[in-house]
Order: C-alpha cells, then sequence, then structure tokens
C-alpha cells in the first residue's frame, strides 16, 4: 500500500468567521494557552492588548472578543476551512479530496499541531503575545509530533515557526525559495509554500526525486541537497 505524504503548515493571521458552535477538547498544554490568552484579554490595558495583538480599533475590540469567548463554546470550522492567509490561498483545500485534508498538519498558536480536518475557532495570537508561548511549544510540540501517521515528512514553515521544532527528530524534507537572482525570499515565500503543498497533495507523492519532477505554477526546480534534518532541501526558483 502507498504511504502518502504529510504536509506542515503555519498558521495564517487572517481566518475565516462563523461555524457550528461548540466547545473544543483540550490537553492539559492547550488549556494553559487558552487561560493565559482569555486572561490577558480579561484584564489587559488597552496598550498592552495592542502590543499582544498587533491591531487597534475594531480588529482589537474582535481580537478580544474572540478570546473572551473562548471560555464557552465557540463557533468551529475545519483548520483548512478557518484558515484564510497567503499560503492557504494557494493550496485551495476546497478543491482537493476531503481525504487529503487529514495529510496536512497546521503549528497553530493556540492549539498546537492541528490536522486539516479538525475544528478551529476564530482566534488571534502570534507567538510573540504571551510570555512563554515559544517555549511552551517548542517543549509541547515533541510530544503532539509523536502520533503522526507513517508517511514523508514536508515541512514548509517560516523561520520563525520551523524553529519550534528543533527538538523534533523526525526526518523531514524542506523547500528553500530564492528569486531569480538567487536571493533568499522569507515575506512573500508564503504562496510558493502553498502551491508545493498542492502539488504534493494533488498528486500524492511525498518522494523528493519525484516532486522534483512536478511544474510549480511561476517558479522552477533549481537542485537538491541534505537539510541537516534527515532529508532533502529542495530548491525552487521563483521565475521573474
Amino acid at each position: 500500500m502507498k504511504i502518502l505524504p504529510l504536509i506542515l503548515l503555519a498558521p495564517s493571521e487572517e481566518k475565516a468567521s462563523g461555524g457550528a458552535k461548540g466547545r473544543l477538547p483540550e490537553t492539559l498544554v492547550q488549556r494553559w494557552v487558552r487561560e493565559q490568552l482569555v486572561t490577558l484579554a480579561r484584564t489587559g490595558a488597552p496598550e498592552a492588548l495592542k502590543r499582544a495583538f498587533e491591531v487597534k480599533d475594531l480588529a482589537l475590540d474582535k481580537a478580544r472578543s474572540e478570546a473572551l469567548a473562548l471560555k464557552g463554546s465557540v463557533p468551529l470550522l475545519p483548520a483548512l476551512a478557518r484558515y484564510t492567509g497567503v499560503a492557504f490561498q494557494a493550496l485551495d483545500a476546497a478543491s482537493l479530496p476531503p481525504e487529503v485534508w487529514a495529510r496536512v498538519f497546521i503549528l497553530s498558536n493556540l492549539r498546537g499541531l492541528v490536522r486539516g480536518d479538525e475544528p478551529v475557532p476564530p482566534y488571534k495570537l502570534k507567538l510573540g503575545a504571551l510570555p512563554g508561548l515559544k517555549a511552551h511549544w517548542r517543549k509541547a510540540l515533541p510530544g503532539q509530533l509523536a502520533t503522526l501517521p507513517e508517511g514523508p515528512v514536508w515541512e514548509l514553515l517560516p523561520g520563525e515557526t520551523a524553529n519550534l521544532l528543533k527538538d523534533w527528530n523526525r526526518p523531514r524534507h524542506t523547500v528553500e525559495i530564492f528569486d531569480a537572482r538567487g536571493k533568499a525570499i522569507s515575506h512573500f515565500s508564503k504562496k510558493y509554500r502553498g502551491l508545493v503543498a498542492r502539488w504534493i497533495l494533488t498528486h500524492q507523492q511525498g518522494e523528493p526525486r519525484k516532486v522534483l519532477q512536478g511544474r510549480i505554477p511561476g517558479c522552477q526546480w533549481a537542485g537538491v541537497s541534505e537539510n541537516g534534518l534527515g532529508g532533502l532541501a529542495l530548491r525552487l526558483l521563483v521565475e521573474p
């Protein structure tokens, strides 16, 4: 039987609203984050909330209301329907077979490792918003990641999120994204991580040499090397 690939993605700031009301089960590590966020929303001074959420006015009111709502029943959507940022737009999960949603895992700042078809509430939470949040997830994520099924893992994460996995020892493949001049792309790489994830999921092909044969719109593959994580790093050039 063919072993299917797994995709790791970072969450997006942009999220869809709405969903069916429900209450999520939680582990102790998830509860700590939720309670810290609710406390911040309930007791934080306006300036502290602005710094934590990095928004103001109506957007700040919305972020605070969403955090306070986490105390009870909340609107829930599958993770791949909730996150709507650039990478998720490129992935276009709605056009993929429902069964492949379970092969995508998102490193949520609120919940930790979340499968693509698992419910997620609306929320706003940056890694730097709560004291100790980065260290908390760096310690807790390896245990959550131990539950991943078999299959080649593709870590399609930006640097800050990838740093949370330093203590995880499972081999995984990565993609390095460059412009036509050979300069590394960081901020604008989200779209291309989403496109690579889409190709892998559409073709159900996680073997790096096979991925190198795939056509990523607006890009071309330009080589492969070891990545220091027990896997390979594929080099992707964005066409001018």
